[in-house]
């Protein structure tokens, strides 16, 4: 793949495709699983037009949508009426926030009640109403769409989140970030604060989705812009092409270089030659 400025400010001229992308993440930072697109669909007429794969019998969570995805590569679309989990429900705009019933589903969090409230009114939101649903799918599927995702979600360990975040850092020159974390919502939250704020966002496990999302073996939540995913991954293929993808030692080794401590001089080595 040639490489392209992942700093050019028109996204298009970056020619790579989202199958690219999901192949140098899983290839040279070895993700365990796919990368997933997520798009808000803001208008009913998408909904036609998206290609879906399966659909749930019952109503399942955010999380076990987002698990079926990058498990299985499930193309899904969630339904309002098909969301299980009451703490999604007002992150994606479903329903207005109920002080009592919300209050209480936050205290076994915080115990503190007026702490409890300020929990939910103050998490990451869609407007109430606006958002149809939410399609989630591998994301080389979105180069069969005419729409790109409004999100790359990949459940990773920490130092493949370490990789990447770098990378976004260096596409979108930036040297440093901030994170979102709320008490319950990693995942539901945690996506639409990325799409809301524009940047990247790292979540650890919440209960929910420790357990119906699969957050096992301590992996963590990272989400990216979809404006940022291509500019992204073409930092990671500039490194790639100088050398490699990890970032230790010197860098431009292949995944994961010498892991050994900087400087030691037993890890010292020569080119045997004949």
């Amino acid at each position: 793949m040639a490489y392209v400025d992942p700093t050019t400010e028109n996204v298009e001229d970056l020619k790579i495709t989202y199958e690219e992308i999901r192949n140098l993440w899983i290839m040279n930072l070895r993700l365990d699983f796919d990368p997933v697109g997520i798009r808000f669909i803001f208008d009913e007429a998408e909904i036609d037009k998206l290609p879906v794969t399966h659909t749930p019998n019952a109503k399942i969570t955010y999380c076990q949508f987002l698990a079926a995805a990058r498990q299985e590569r499930y193309a899904l679309f969630m339904k309002p009426e098909k969301l299980l989990c009451q703490n999604a429900y007002p992150v994606f705009g479903f329903r207005e926030l109920e002080k009592e019933a919300d209050t209480k589903r936050h205290t076994k969090y915080l115990v503190d009640e007026e702490v409890a409230w300020l929990a939910p009114q103050q998490k990451a939101r869609l407007e109430v109403g606006a958002c149809k649903g939410i399609y989630m799918a591998p994301l080389d599927t979105f180069d069969k769409l005419d729409v790109e995702p409004s999100v790359a979600f990949m459940v990773c360990v920490p130092y493949q989140a370490y990789h990447l975040l770098n990378d976004y850092m260096g596409a979108t020159k930036r040297a440093n970030l901030n994170f979102f974390h709320t008490p319950n919502s990693a995942v539901c939250s945690g996506s639409v604060w990325a799409y809301n704020n524009k940047t990247a966002n790292m979540t650890t496990m919440c209960a929910g989705s420790k357990t119906s999302g699969k957050t096992e073996m301590s992996y963590v939540n990272v989400f990216i812009p979809g404006q940022h995913i291509k500019p992204m991954a073409s930092q990671l293929a500039m490194r790639v092409e100088k050398g490699g993808s990890s970032v230790l030692g010197k860098g431009y080794k292949p995944w994961p270089g010498m892991d050994a401590c900087k400087g030691c001089p037993l890890f010292k080595f020569k080119e045997v030659t004949d």
